[in-house]
């Protein structure tokens, strides 16, 4: 199929046409005349496909801290009263609460991290567009609280009531039993095999301390065939709201275990959650960063600018240098930029100024292919080979050294982003996409154009 010539450029355009749409910014088009009237738009798309599930943002690109504004955070974490055996996971589980309140808080793509050196424990939060800083701050730097609540008395409850009952506070009041009663929890599988649908499902394994267990016993036997709601912080809806079964009528003798149509990422998360309000972390603000709108749009203008001329200039180069060939490899590049940034938006890349400079980085790697290349077809060509021989020649051996290069870089992204942070991982990300989609704009594009064009030289001086 790929060998097929028309097919590879009705591919080529395909991609071309798609990565600009895609690209592009909401564009109006307004044509009113007596030929033609229209009222629309180009770029900047927006499918909500049936009712939510599946949503694609096209309207603009991810920005990051330093880019869109907002707030960085450096959060040390007291350990001192956690074992040395829990305190990873202590780490995680304020992670995943802090994540949820910046949720709260209505923002988008917060980054949060954790970073560990020796008996340092740190949580790093970055928050792009925010500018209630105070509001933030206080909120994520609350320790967690857990709370088990029952339904009050004067409360009818059935199960065809379940979710009023999920969505009404006030229904709710206070048992005594909080976080501190928790030591831990874990997820579980059943392994009862005469129900096939329950068989090996995941449930939670709540484990009490003997005064916790004893208060969720008691609280049991009052609440047969009701819920129990878990509650985190001040939400006023629960984490999760089991039925207690009629199991528990005289008590609870050993860990209780919460089970529910969970999915195992779904139990993962829950039990992490009360592992929070388990084993809460006092946390402290060790610094705070205040990174301004003004400075970030400023960045982005000079980014692109330099990016732009960076690019006309290579462009010009290749033109200069190469003649018809470089004429193809610069609308290869045009289209690798296209692409590139489509890609950026689909993700969708959180992007900042370092992983700007990493796609300014690969443009040169992508010019760098083809620069080996045509550089292989002047050699072939100065030692009297065919036109056609040559170009074929040119890029085979050409491309040991292209594939040695980038699997090199690529290599080193990968470290950068499985080990760095921040700007680090997103610099990482946007040079990795960017190598990738060169090698096939270097390869297959230039290698395709130059086959419909019957190009079969070089400038060999």
């Amino acid at each position: 199929m790929f060998k097929n010539l028309h097919f590879r450029l009705g591919l080529i355009s395909a991609l071309f046409t798609l990565g600009i749409l895609i690209s592009l910014p909401k564009i109006p088009v307004k044509v009113d005349n007596k030929w033609l009237k229209l009222n629309s738009s180009i770029g900047g798309y927006y499918l909500n496909i049936r009712n939510g599930k599946f949503i694609l943002d096209l309207r603009n690109f991810k920005k990051g801290l330093d880019l869109n504004g907002g707030i960085r955070v450096v959060m040390g974490a007291d350990m001192s009263k956690i074992e040395a055996t829990q305190r990873v996971s202590a780490l995680e589980s304020a992670k995943e609460i802090i994540s949820r309140r910046i949720d709260l808080l209505g923002v988008s793509e917060p980054h949060i991290s954790t970073s560990k050196a020796g008996d340092d424990y740190r949580i790093i939060v970055e928050i792009p567009g925010l500018s209630n800083t105070e509001q933030a701050v206080e909120l994520i730097g609350q320790t967690a609280h857990l709370s088990f609540k029952q339904v009050k008395p004067d409360s009818n409850f059935d199960e065809t009531k379940y979710y009023e009952f999920f969505q009404n506070p006030n229904l709710w009041e206070e048992t005594g039993i909080t976080g501190s009663d928790l030591k831990g929890a874990d997820v579980v599988f059943s392994q009862d095999q005469t129900n096939l649908q329950d068989g090996n499902s995941p449930r939670i394994l709540l484990k009490f301390s003997d005064e916790g267990r004893q208060k969720f016993s008691e609280t049991a036997k009052k609440n047969v065939g009701k819920p129990i709601g878990i509650f985190l912080d001040q939400s006023p809806y629960p984490l999760s709201m089991p039925v207690v079964s009629e199991d528990l009528a005289q008590g609870v003798t050993s860990d209780p275990v919460i089970t529910g149509s969970f999915t195992v990422e779904s139990a993962k998360n829950l039990s992490i959650q009360l592992r929070a309000g388990a084993l809460p972390v006092p946390v402290k603000v060790m610094h705070q960063e205040t990174i301004g709108a003004t400075l970030g749009n400023e960045s982005i203008a000079k980014s692109f600018l330099a990016a732009l001329v960076g690019l006309t200039l290579v462009l010009l180069f290749l033109i200069f240098k190469y003649g018809k060939l470089g004429l193809l490899a610069s609308f290869a590049l045009c289209m690798y930029t296209a692409l590139v940034l489509a890609i950026f938006k689909i993700i969708p890349v959180v992007l900042t100024l370092p992983g700007i400079a990493g796609f300014v980085l690969s443009v040169g790697m992508a010019t760098d292919a083809n620069i080996l290349i045509f550089e292989r077809i002047k050699e072939e060509l100065f030692w009297g080979k065919p036109h056609s021989l040559a170009i074929k020649l040119g890029f085979e051996r050409a491309w040991a050294s292209i594939k040695d290069s980038n699997m090199s870089s690529l290599i080193t992204s990968f470290i950068l982003f499985q080990f760095g942070s921040g700007p680090v991982r997103g610099f990482a990300l946007t040079l990795a996409i960017g190598i990738l989609v060169s090698l096939f704009s270097s390869i297959f594009v230039v290698k395709t154009l130059i086959e419909v064009f019957n190009i079969g030289g070089v400038k060999t001086k």
